[in-house]
């Protein structure tokens, strides 16, 4: 069985602090990189224990080179490289999952440097569903009939996947401690997190246990054509919008768009 893993960094265990973990520049930044990558090997050990014979990943946190460590990876894990910051690439209907992994919650979800996307739009909204980065890989991955099958990260990524698909298998790792209102992206987050043996140890029992949904878990879909609303925070956000023909301005600091596909959503 073929498996596709979209990776992110801010739900990863230990992952508390976007400037100083979750930069490039940041003073722990490649410690970062190393946590996520011995989750990542966890999980590709789970999932060839569940019967995976083809694990492909993709580091889509940020450019190159997108939160993972290369020289530390799982031998049997193949690696999606340089396809740059628009999402995941290199994937059709030949697999048979998709799993997340490091993943946070959405923006004002109250998670672990919970956001949605760079930079950093407040509201995603397709018809009435509101999305983050969750949502808009799984519909992505279903629009190919790809179902997915995990998602680890922090409680709020988990509870935002079972929204969207009960059945899911998930590996909750971090737990976001703080009034939800004060909670952020940029902030340096107080938060509960296993310890990395024991997330990586949660992780790839979940795997395991995932590969055992393939069958039983439908693709998650979104409709098409749907209406596409965003409001950032400040309006120099939207001002790169705001003269495309196909965009409706409703604010200073929202828009609306219609979309025929998921590949003309913009933010």
């Amino acid at each position: 069985m073929k498996v596709y893993v979209v990776c992110d960094l801010e739900g990863v265990a230990g992952i508390v602090d976007f400037k100083k973990q979750c930069m490039e520049e940041g003073k722990y930044y490649q410690q970062a990189i190393r946590l996520a990558t011995m989750e990542l090997n966890a999980l590709v050990e789970g999932a060839i224990e569940g019967g995976a014979t083809e694990v492909y990943a993709w580091p889509g946190h940020g450019s190159f080179p997108g939160g993972i460590d290369f020289e530390l990876i799982h031998p049997e894990c193949n690696l999606v490289m340089q396809a740059g910051d628009g999402g995941p690439t290199g994937f059709d209907e030949s697999f048979d999952a998709m799993m997340l992994h490091g993943f946070h919650g959405m923006a004002g979800s109250g998670g672990v440097l919970s956001h949605s996307f760079y930079p950093f739009p407040q509201n995603i909204w397709v018809d009435d569903l509101r999305i983050g980065e969750i949502a808009l890989n799984m519909a992505s991955f279903g629009e190919v009939g790809v179902p997915t099958v995990l998602v680890t990260g922090d409680q709020a990524a988990i509870d935002e996947a079972k929204a969207l698909c009960g059945v899911i298998e998930t590996a909750t790792v971090k737990w976001a401690l703080g009034e939800k209102e004060k909670l952020g992206a940029l902030s340096i987050q107080r938060a509960l997190s296993l310890s990395p043996g024991k997330a990586q140890d949660t992780i790839r029992v979940a795997a395991t246990r995932a590969m055992n949904k393939i069958d039983t878990t439908k693709p998650f879909k979104i409709k098409t054509p749907f209406n596409l609303k965003i409001e950032y925070t400040e309006a120099k956000y939207v001002d790169r919008f705001k003269d495309l023909p196909e965009v409706e301005m409703l604010s200073e600091t929202s828009f609306t768009k219609r979309c025929n596909s998921l590949d003309e959503i913009i933010f």
